[in-house]
């Protein structure tokens, strides 16, 4: 399995940090991996990112990290390359020591030691409203 090298990285929507043409271009390389997603190579970068279960919405790391979703997909950019947005508002920067893998399954994404759960259950409530308007 392909792994992510060590290194800082934006955690939650690439939209939210890479813009315009890069946007498209990024796409394009997320795109080109495995139907739901993995890890693959943009702006001489490795970025790795993955379809959430059922798209837009709010969804929470492990860590506790909430990460809004606006294009579908929640993924790790390395900070270096990112141009745009405030990527510690608009997600959470994550560090990691060592090479780590990235793979999702059935709606479960695996980020390292970190999990993002975009399945949820349906009794899950908003960390917003309480209710189920995010999900």
């Amino acid at each position: 399995m392909k792994r992510m090298p060590a290194g800082r990285y934006y955690l939650g929507d690439p939209c939210y940090v890479i813009e315009g043409e890069r946007w498209d271009e990024f796409l394009g390389e997320f795109w080109g991996v495995k139907p739901r997603g993995g890890i693959f190579t943009f702006d001489h970068f490795e970025c790795c990112a993955f379809y959430t279960k059922y798209g837009d919405g709010t969804y929470s790391t492990t860590e506790g990290s909430l990460l809004g979703v606006d294009a579908g997909m929640i993924g790790l950019v390395p900070l270096t390359i990112i141009t745009s947005g405030h990527p510690e508002q608009d997600g959470t920067i994550v560090s990691f020591s060592a090479a780590f893998e990235c793979y999702e399954q059935d709606g479960l994404l695996i980020f390292g030691d970190i999990e993002v759960d975009t399945a949820g259950d349906d009794e899950d409530e908003c960390p917003y409203c309480g209710g189920d308007c995010c999900r």
